[in-house]
């Protein structure tokens, strides 16, 4: 398996300052304690998608900034990007990528501007209409300039108001690139519905291989197949089991099935690039953990996809440390934790971890 990201140093990046990880490894296993930054990290991974697309951004925006009334608002979710205790709003980091150092640098600038009533509602997603003859009214609103660097080239400009719900088409340089394969997974996507599965389906033998992992979910599981035939919209998969009369959507199952599903599907997608997994342990019980574990890092290390997983479970991640002796010395584990102004991070291959776990007695976490 090939190492595709090998050094992250993010200098600042929302609560994170100063923290550096290097020597990265084929499988990248990321704890420490809550508010350590773990979701931090994969967050600025996803964006070697291409950190030049402010649609690649807007993908890194939390669901706790959205306006269950109206929407996303993307003032709020770009602004919680920045460090809230500094006054210079900037994000600025390095990553290296097949051997090629890249400095990441964001500035957000603010202003009071004045704009006519009918955009606002606009990029409100609000309705605008004035009475014959009435002159359109003017607003005053707070602006977010943002402007996006990449080793000194300027990618990305484009400016975001209060309240904005609507995407406006910046002046988005890096639109039109190549975007590198990076899948995320957030704890909460396996109860979304949304799976890779066409991946799986294309390929019979790791087709096979995943049945046989989801027997520890259901013993009498026979097929997964695709419906959309009497289906409006978007079809449906359905699983075939002894158990029952006739195929079940996966919606149906618990959220057990549904997240192993999600992951084994996604190592497929990420084949010859990065997956990311926050909370990787979440809905997946205890007893089918090692055969999940133990298939998803092998795959991934048959399919050349570089991984990142986040965990606080001392007993998850001991299970994925000691589910694949073919993996071992292809693991890394990174250890965050704060010390006074900055995130430090103590970084173990996977045969020490285990031996200061097992033998030392010593916190992982």
């Amino acid at each position: 398996m090939e190492v595709y990201i090998s050094e992250l140093d993010i200098e600042t990046y929302r609560g994170i300052k100063n923290l550096k990880m290097e020597n990265l490894a084929p499988i990248n296993i990321i704890t420490g304690d809550n508010n350590s930054g773990k979701t931090s990290v994969l967050e600025l991974l996803q964006s070697v998608k291409n950190p030049g697309s402010f649609r690649v951004w807007r993908e890194l925006l939390r669901k706790d900034s959205i306006d269950l009334r109206r929407g996303l608002t993307y003032y709020d979710g770009f602004y919680d990007l920045f460090d809230i205790n500094e006054d210079e709003k900037k994000i600025a980091y390095k990553i290296t990528t097949d051997g090629v150092k890249h400095r990441i640098e964001m500035l957000a600038q603010f202003r009071e501007e004045e704009v006519p009533e009918s955009y606002l509602n606009k990029i409100q997603g609000l309705s605008y209409w004035k009475e014959d003859g009435e002159s359109e009214r003017i607003r005053n609103i707070s602006k977010m300039k943002l402007e996006l660097w990449d080793n000194g080239q300027k990618l990305l400009k484009t400016a975001i108001y209060d309240g904005q719900v609507r995407f406006i088409r910046p002046n988005d340089m890096g639109s039109n690139k190549k975007e590198k394969k990076v899948v995320y997974i957030s704890p909460i996507r396996h109860a979304e519905g949304l799976l890779y599965l066409n991946a799986v389906l294309e390929k019979p033998e790791l087709y096979e291989q995943m049945l046989s992992v989801l027997k520890d979910y259901d013993e009498d599981i026979i097929s997964i197949n695709y419906d959309n035939v009497n289906v409006t919209g978007r079809g449906v998969y359905k699983i075939l089991s002894k158990s029952h009369k006739k195929a079940l959507p996966l919606n149906v199952y618990g959220d057990g099935m549904k997240k192993a599903v999600l992951l084994m599907s996604a190592v497929i997608a990420a084949e010859d690039g990065v997956l990311l997994i926050d909370e990787f342990e979440t809905a997946i019980h205890t007893s089918a953990m090692k055969n999940t574990f133990q298939w998803i890092l092998e795959t991934c290390k048959k399919l050349n996809v570089q991984v990142f997983v986040t965990s606080h479970s001392k007993e998850a991640i001991d299970k994925l440390l000691k589910c694949s002796e073919k993996c071992l010395d292809d693991m890394a584990l990174y250890t965050l934790y704060k010390k006074e102004n900055m995130t430090a991070v103590r970084r173990m291959n996977g045969r020490k971890a285990i031996e200061a776990q097992d033998n030392m007695g010593l916190e992982l976490r």
